[in-house]
């Protein structure tokens, strides 16, 4: 999105952790400060200099994103103070267990709602995340807005498939993405007689675990884990695949459209989501571009997988009907639009606020 904005005529400067540290630039025109960090709590790296370098930035508006709850309620904050304006993408709560449980329940009642409160936009990727939202805090409800998750329709152009037998699971095997349910995936297909192959996309603390689950389960010949790829690679993976799977449990905590599902849709690669992916999981079903199934089902997972792998027909309808979903829906550009329109909301909210302070002077 900053790219298209900046291709606009829009200047967009991007403050984030640099992480992975000494990473470069993505190269497409868009200049981006990388903040030194020593301590990461959960996945919010910690960058104590951020407030400073937001402050002394020349923007109007800034955009921040939950839950990463250092950055966005630091950059909302310093917004307020300076009288400029401020856009929160909401993709869900912070969670957590045990002690972190009970930290995440605590910054959720009161910093998460202040920053929420302070936002002059709060945008959220489903009309589910807007109704929960709402629900707990009513006075935000008009500063609400859904504009759905976008995919780069140029770079997932659709891919030849492969042999008819090629899964794919993509995400981070650390337990805060635990969630994301390969260990279900794993023993639905250890259900599977059709022939097939898996490429796990990613890496984490847990990779070890659920490899000795796959070895565990006699999938070792046929479960392949390949560990974090670049951006090019993952494209490459999608244009191979026949079939990408997502078991994820916990809706919530996915925001309500996974990237990786819409890339692979955008791939034209058919897909089988769990309610858990969010309502990506339903709309893909309704658009004919893949399976639905029961979060945490591994009879229902293992029935799909072996579906989908016994029907080329169907495989190629949904490949179609895929594609067909993304460009109808999760465009770039007309979701760029839409936020171009969100910055302009929130661009004036704060002259006016503005002027209300300086009028009875």
């Amino acid at each position: 999105m900053c790219s298209r904005l900046v291709a606009r005529g829009d200047e967009v400067v991007v403050v984030c952790a640099d992480e992975p540290r000494g990473a470069g630039d993505a190269g497409d025109g868009v200049p981006v400060h990388r903040l030194p960090w020593r301590l990461k709590v959960a996945n919010t790296n910690l960058t104590p200099r951020l407030p400073w370098v937001i402050a002394r930035e020349p923007w109007d508006v800034v955009h921040t994103h939950l839950p990463t709850p250092w950055s966005a309620d630091w950059s909302v904050l310093v917004a307020r103070i300076l009288g400029r304006g401020s856009v929160v993408s909401f993709y869900n709560a912070i969670v957590g267990e045990g002690l972190a449980g009970r930290a995440a329940q605590l910054y959720n009642a009161t910093v998460l709602r202040a920053t929420l409160g302070l936002a002059d936009r709060v945008v959220v990727v489903s009309d589910a995340w807007r109704d929960r939202l709402v629900a707990a805090q009513p006075g935000i409800a008009g500063k609400i807005v859904v504009i759905p998750t976008g995919v780069d329709l140029a770079a997932h152009a659709p891919g030849v498939g492969g042999d008819g037998r090629q899964l794919l699971f993509v995400g981070i095997l650390d337990r805060f993405h635990r969630y994301k349910g390969l260990d279900v995936l794993l023993d639905a297909l250890a259900r599977v007689s059709a022939p097939f192959e898996l490429t796990v996309v990613g890496d984490g603390a847990l990779r070890a675990e659920y490899e000795q689950q796959r070895d565990r389960l006699g999938l070792t010949g046929v479960v392949r884990f390949v560990g974090r790829v670049d951006d090019d690679e993952l494209r490459r993976a999608y244009a191979r695949s026949d079939v990408y799977i997502l078991p994820s449990d916990f809706a919530p905590q996915e925001g309500g459209f996974t990237l990786t599902a819409l890339e692979a849709m955008a791939s034209g690669v058919p897909v089988i989501l769990a309610d858990g992916a969010g309502q990506v999981a339903a709309d893909a079903a309704e658009a004919g571009a893949g399976l639905r199934v029961g979060a945490g089902d591994v009879d229902a997972l293992a029935a799909a997988v072996t579906r989908l792998l016994g029907d080329a027909g169907e495989r190629e309808r949904m490949r179609l009907a895929a594609r067909s979903f993304v460009e109808r829906r999760h465009s770039w550009d007309e979701i760029t639009d839409a936020r171009r329109a969100v910055y302009a909301q929130a661009a004036s909210e704060a002259a006016a606020r503005r002027r209300g302070v300086r009028s009875p002077a």
